[in-house]
């Protein structure tokens, strides 16, 4: 680990301009994005100013646009779009026009890669989740999921921290204290945020009653479902192919994946 942090911490200095902002060049390639296959299940979003000053979310693995084509089942051809899309979060709802991609807590103009939708890590952080992602994880863990999507694809050394600086909150050196300051606190006891729940395979809420919800055939208080499964809201079940009763949300399957954000 200190051979590898000396390697970073040289390539920092040496190239602190240098930064990976092509999707294919010399020994790195990306996804071509024209599915979600290869992307990682999660991505730190950072706060910086705008074009306009405004402060303004950025939730995108990678600084340049592309365009992808993409399948349009309802035109039955293939449209060309752009890799993010610009979006506003208001009362909690983060939408493209009047398509809802996700929930953040703060009114706020917004970036996003697609294939994404914007949530909270387990820290209470903004993060953009893979739209086949249905487990929450910490800040530090999507800055992990990101770094290795980035040494996956090939960034080269004197290049990753630059790459990676621009998104995460605080940069590489935060991430580097927050994933090891994470992985000393699970270590000690429970009190660490959870980047995954307990395997529940039941769940229901009666509908009737304001406080009757039963997890793997115990009773459990509404507002301690958080204990057991992730926040979603009812689009995003929706955008997974899953379904929503009462305030629980299941797959397509029929297996718990998260309870209605309120």
């Amino acid at each position: 680990m200190k051979r590898i942090f000396g390697i970073f911490l040289l390539a920092s200095c040496a190239q602190a301009n240098a930064e990976i902002s092509a999707y294919q060049g010399t020994a790195t390639f990306f996804p071509d994005e024209t599915s979600p296959s290869g992307l990682p299940d999660a991505i730190p979003c950072v706060t910086r100013p705008a074009h306009t000053g405004q402060p303004m979310l950025f939730c995108t693995w990678l600084t340049s646009t592309r365009y992808v084509e993409l399948w349009d089942a309802q035109r039955q051809h293939n449209v060309r779009l752009t890799n993010k899309v610009n979006g506003m979060c208001q009362r909690g709802s983060c939408r493209v026009r009047s398509a809802e991609v996700g929930n953040w807590k703060e009114d706020t103009p917004f970036q996003l890669s697609i294939w994404y939708r914007i949530g909270s890590s387990t820290d209470g952080k903004p993060v953009a989740y893979h739209i086949n992602t249905t487990h929450q994880v910490s800040y530090a863990k999507a800055g992990s999921l990101l770094m290795k999507f980035y040494m996956d694809s090939g960034v080269p050394n004197n290049e990753l921290v630059s790459t990676f600086d621009k998104r995460y909150n605080g940069g590489w050196a935060a991430w580097n204290l927050e994933k090891d300051g994470a992985a000393s606190a699970a270590s000690n006891g429970p009190s660490t945020p959870r980047s995954e729940w307990p395997e529940v395979k039941t769940a229901w809420c009666n509908p009737r009653l304001d406080d009757d919800c039963h997890i793997n055939n115990n009773k459990v208080p509404i507002a301690e479902l958080g204990k057991w499964l992730p926040e979603i809201s009812e689009s995003n079940a929706d955008q997974l192919g899953g379904y929503c009763e009462a305030i629980l949300c299941f797959d397509k399957n029929g297996q718990p994946m998260g309870y209605l954000l309120r």
